[in-house]
């Protein structure tokens, strides 16, 4: 029997997406000790890919996997993962702490003018039209998916494993 990246990669994504939505809700808490948290956070989502997939290797694909197709479960899960997380974030940009991305927007901007970086007004009104929350949601789920290719290129390296010239 074949198995079914897809099935595998919305489970773990679940999961994943879980801890990328607490990653997020602390990140964004006024708590020192809870935005510290991310960092340990991060290093555990990355070990936490690293079991997934290899269970996934020793369970679905009876010890044999490539490259490959190590490579499409890690991006996969952090797809899925990524769309989990977008269902916490944009209630919270949007109805939550509406003022978040306002506040991200002229602190943004300070900080172009104090590098004397010349503002225009397109770069003001696009400033304005990434900082809703819609189009910042979905900023941050192809920043998620960029993540898992990162790590999925060299995860997946570390995860194959192919037959041995032995086994038959």
């Amino acid at each position: 029997m074949q198995p079914s990246i897809t099935k595998t990669a919305m489970f773990n994504g679940l999961i994943m997406g879980v801890i990328f939505s607490l990653n997020f809700l602390f990140s964004v808490s006024k708590i020192t000790t809870l935005v510290l948290l991310t960092n340990l956070i991060a290093v555990f989502i990355v070990m936490g890919m690293y079991r997934m997939a290899i269970r996934f290797r020793d369970t679905e694909c009876k010890g044999i996997i490539t490259y490959w197709k190590a490579f499409s479960l890690i991006l996969l899960t952090f797809f899925f993962a990524a769309i989990i997380s977008s269902v916490v974030k944009y209630p919270y940009f949007q109805f939550i702490n509406p003022e978040y991305l306002d506040q991200m927007s002229q602190e943004t901007m300070k900080m172009l003018n104090s590098m004397k970086f010349p503002v225009t007004d397109a770069m003001v009104d696009q400033s304005k039209s990434l900082f809703k929350p819609l189009s910042y949601t979905l900023v941050y789920i192809w920043t998620n998916v960029f993540m898992g290719l990162i790590v999925g290129l060299i995860m997946a390296a570390f995860v194959k494993k192919e037959k041995s010239i032995f086994e038959e």
